[in-house]
């Protein structure tokens, strides 16, 4: 899964937007859409996952790990955690921040050599196919672990560019009660996660101009530079219609009517 996309889009989030996590955050009410609040958010987020654990030295695998971020803050303050990213953009990062064992691998072919007392999965959870998530988790947690799932689900009756990206949230459910997972906390988070997508399209938005405009002083100043850059946009005009198509995607109305974003924790009884 690993590409030099994705380590571009790492580094634009850590190097340009100053970024160590990629979730989503949760935003308070009427929180003014800056880059400082962004990053408030994700830790915010980072904290309702942890206050949901049970106490150190618990140990921990937090699947789907990212630059390692929330393996950091579980280490500081006690537990044992293990990371796992089928991302080798990660292996580095995990290394340097945390220093723990890393898994380079989805978690559909990890081989635990003893079982968690914890699985974390912070937007991971939709990558991994229902009939290979349970018996998964049935190997890698002891009896009575907890299991911690923040990510979105599609709603009933969602089809197209929406449905495409998160499990279903009510096959997700009859797949769990067909499990040995006991739900004990589910929060709607929804609400509390839609700025993060407004920001995105602020940026986005602001990007645009910023480029309309420069394109505007090209064609006023050279002709040449001007038939060149409408040359370059010719080339690029199927990659820039699929980023038009792909708009739907940081629209945080279209969001919250095909998704649910919910916290949740789960029991192995």
């Amino acid at each position: 899964m690993s590409s030099k996309k994705d380590s571009r889009a790492l580094r634009f989030y850590s190097d340009v937007l100053g970024l160590e996590h990629l979730h989503y955050g949760l935003w308070e009410r009427d929180e003014e859409l800056t880059l400082a609040n962004l990053k408030a958010a994700q830790t915010r987020y980072q904290q309702a996952i942890i206050d949901l654990l049970p106490p150190p030295p618990a140990r921990i695998l937090d699947v789907g790990c990212g630059t390692g971020e929330l393996s950091k803050a579980l280490k500081s303050i006690g537990y044992e955690v293990e990371g796992l990213s089928p991302d080798v953009n990660h292996i580095d990062s995990y290394a340097a921040k945390v220093g723990q064992p890393f898994h380079h691998c989805v978690f559909e072919d990890f081989e635990p050599q003893q079982p968690f007392d914890v699985v974390i999965m912070s937007e991971s959870c939709q990558y991994i196919k229902l009939d290979k998530l349970f018996p998964m988790l049935t190997a890698t947690m002891k009896k009575d672990a907890v299991w911690v799932v923040v990510d979105y689900f599609v709603k009933d009756g969602v089809s197209g560019v929406m449905a495409k990206s998160g499990h279903t949230y009510t096959m997700f459910h009859r797949a769990v009660a067909r499990s040995q997972m006991t739900m004990d906390y589910d929060r709607d988070i929804t609400e509390a996660v839609l700025p993060t997508l407004d920001f995105a399209a602020n940026l986005v938005a602001r990007g645009e101009l910023a480029l309309s405009m420069l394109k505007q002083r090209i064609d006023q100043r050279s002709f040449i530079l001007s038939k060149i850059v409408n040359l370059i946009l010719w080339l690029a005009r199927k990659e820039l219609s699929k980023l038009e198509q792909s708009r739907i995607l940081i629209d945080s109305a279209a969001f919250k009517e095909a998704k649910t974003y919910r916290l949740m924790r789960f029991i192995r009884a």
